[in-house]
């Protein structure tokens, strides 16, 4: 026998009442006859209950139909109402006002963000929140931290609820080009072989081991070429490691 979860059950519930809204018990085991689907035994050995399986789904024995044009302008009537508006909150609302569940939402157009499209709503104004959020954090970040880089603000970013580094590079196509666009992005300098070679040293002196890994670690909130700098001007890690070499053996 076919075990069927609780979201399946309420699936299939919510699929029988779009075609019959005043869904009860003995129209719902007529219209499951021939489809794959969890039978009015299963539904009640899931939920204890037929009422409890519609309250589960968001349903109730007398739901009003609810049409797609109807449903779109209930989320935009929400959109209106609702500061922040999200799904969290318009399921919230929802519920209070007895309408469209997102259950149904997302069983009507697929998911939350298409029914917002259909809606001809809340994407600029998501778009210009998240963006808002971006700015916001990011001048912050450049009051708070010392050294404002993708490693230092992850973390104070996940301590403080604020976008992620991959938000805003998506956003404006890259950490750097985020930083630029707001003017705080610091001067980009440089490298030559020499910087690379006396950064080498130092590491090399204060690491047990140079390797890549210690190298990187090490790097992090230091005014020194990147690994990727590195790669860029000798080739690969492990020539500029031999070309060091080679310098302190002229040295001595």
């Amino acid at each position: 026998m076919k075990k069927w979860t609780e979201q399946q059950v309420i699936d299939s519930l919510i699929e029988a009442s779009i075609e019959y809204p005043a869904l009860d018990a003995k129209t719902y085991a007529r219209w499951s006859i021939g489809k794959d689907i969890p039978s009015i035994t299963t539904i009640i050995n899931v939920f204890g209950s037929w009422r409890e399986a519609l309250q589960a789904a968001g349903l109730s024995s007398i739901r009003p139909y609810f049409s797609d044009e109807e449903i779109l302008a209930f989320i935009k009537e929400a959109s209106t109402r609702l500061h922040p508006f999200h799904s969290n909150s318009y399921r919230e609302w929802a519920k209070a006002k007895h309408g469209p569940s997102l259950t149904l939402i997302n069983l009507r157009f697929g998911s939350w963000s298409r029914a917002l499209e259909e809606a001809h709503i809340e994407m600029t104004r998501s778009i210009s929140m998240t963006e808002e959020r971006i700015i916001t954090a990011l001048l912050e970040a450049s009051d708070v931290l010392p050294r404002l880089t993708t490693q230092t603000y992850a973390i104070w970013a996940q301590e403080n609820g604020h976008p992620t580094v991959a938000t805003i590079a998506r956003k404006y196509g890259s950490w750097a080009d985020a930083l630029a666009c707001l003017d705080i992005a610091p001067p980009r300098r440089k490298w030559v072989e020499e910087d690379v070679l006396e950064a080498l040293r130092q590491a090399q002196e204060e690491l047990p081991s140079l390797s890549i890994i210690h190298y990187r670690k090490w790097a992090e909130d230091r005014s020194v070429p990147s690994t990727s700098t590195i790669n860029a001007l000798f080739g690969s890690w492990t020539s500029a490691v031999q070309c060091l070499k080679r310098a302190r053996v002229s040295l001595s």
